[in-house]
């Protein structure tokens, strides 16, 4: 009994987010051993050797400095999809809808980037295509929000139907004003962006085009990738409406009861994500591309789902989730490549992962509430004991 009293009362003194990241470094450092083990039981039933191919995914994400930067190139859309699932999950929604908010912010994008082309000089042109992918992205996303404010539709039914519409005008867009006049094209798409309309390689504003060419596509959105994860926690935790989400997606009846305007607060949350789901596809279309054609990347709306849960809808752990992930889509070419194994048993890895995460947090999480409470009582129970 004294040394559990001892225990209670070390536990007591340390302060909770202490507890919080053992407990959940202990489980992440679980959940990766379960995942992998699982991981090569699959791979094994293919004939394959696990460690083999554990290898093969981390020499071609590692082996050399293009390779990595083609890692964090796939981590620059990845981290923002996740952040703007992340920011309406901390209020107690589920955003199902950046898929169409980051295809409607690329049409928004392009449009400003033909139509301004020679009336904004230089860099003022970038601003305004990015600006424009924003508010598109902010709009498309106003509409879910409205809807659930003012008539309580769901906004997961409401994001997934605005998807469809989102595919649907990008379509007429593309086969109508965005249409390029150049004739003898195979697809339909935009005229190409002058060179003020994009975003600079990392590789071509460094001069190190030989150690990251430019075939990979690593541009300055990383960065700013980083610094909108910044600005989400700093939005989430050191301010008044960061506070005020937190509470909403805690306990909604409470956090009215408190004072907050439950309906302001999520239209403001859902506002937000969509301008960081305007951020998705600039990478592809800004850095990749060059123009706005009919086979834009499509999917990273859904994979920002799985990064934000394997990142705990953390703005620290969502890039690092990112690039987890990133480095498993890179794997899948060294996969390909090297042995018989089709591409697809990356993707289930990456399920098997991330439930393993899931899985692990929540357990950690019910051991760590169960330790606290067990401190607690025991630290009430000793003066009593001490009484008699």
């Amino acid at each position: 009994m004294a040394r559990a009293e001892a225990a209670a009362a070390r536990m007591r003194s340390r302060p909770a987010w202490v507890d919080a990241v053992i407990t959940q470094g202990v489980a992440l450092v679980a959940a990766f051993l379960f995942a992998a083990v699982v991981g090569g039981i699959i791979i094994a039933a293919f004939g394959e050797n696990p460690l083999q191919i554990y290898s093969t995914v981390w020499q071609f994400g590692t082996a050399r400095t293009q390779d990595f930067a083609r890692v964090l190139e796939i981590a620059t859309a990845l981290t923002f999809s996740a952040l703007a699932v992340a920011v309406a999950f901390r209020a107690g929604m589920f955003n199902i809808g950046v898929e169409g908010q980051y295809i409607v912010g690329m049409m928004a994008a392009s449009a400003a980037a033909v139509t301004l082309d020679g009336i904004l000089p230089g860099f003022t042109l970038l601003l305004a295509v990015i600006i424009a992918s924003v508010i598109g992205s902010m709009a498309w996303a106003a509409v879910p929000a409205i809807l659930k404010v003012k008539t309580g539709a769901h906004e997961v039914v409401t994001t997934i139907m605005m998807n469809g519409i989102a595919i649907s005008l990008v379509a007429w867009a593309l086969l109508n004003p965005l249409k390029s006049p150049e004739g003898g094209l195979i697809d339909l798409r935009t005229d190409r962006f002058v060179e003020d309309a994009l975003v600079p390689t990392v590789g071509g504003s460094l001069g190190v085009e030989e150690t990251i060419p430019p075939s990979v596509h690593l541009s300055w959105l990383f960065v700013l990738a980083l610094l909108a994860c910044f600005l989400v926690w700093f939005l989430l935790f050191r301010t008044r409406l960061g506070y005020e989400v937190r509470a909403v997606g805690s306990s909604a009846g409470s956090a009215e009861a408190g004072g907050v305007s439950i309906g302001a607060t999520q239209i403001k949350v859902f506002l937000i994500s969509g301008a960081l789901a305007g951020f998705v596809g600039l990478n592809h279309l800004l850095v990749e591309q060059g123009f706005f054609g009919s086979t834009y990347q499509a999917g990273l709306g859904f994979e920002g789902i799985a990064v934000a849960f394997l990142g705990r809808n953390s703005p620290i752990g969502i890039p690092l989730a990112a690039i987890l992930l990133g480095m498993l889509r890179r794997g899948q070419d060294g996969v390909a490549i090297t042995t018989d194994l089709p591409e697809e048993i990356l993707v289930i890895l990456e399920g098997v992962l991330i439930l393993s995460v899931v899985i692990a947090y929540g357990i950690a999480t019910r051991v760590l509430v169960r330790r606290r409470q067990r401190a607690e009582r025991l630290l009430e129970e000793q003066p009593v004991r001490e009484a008699a």
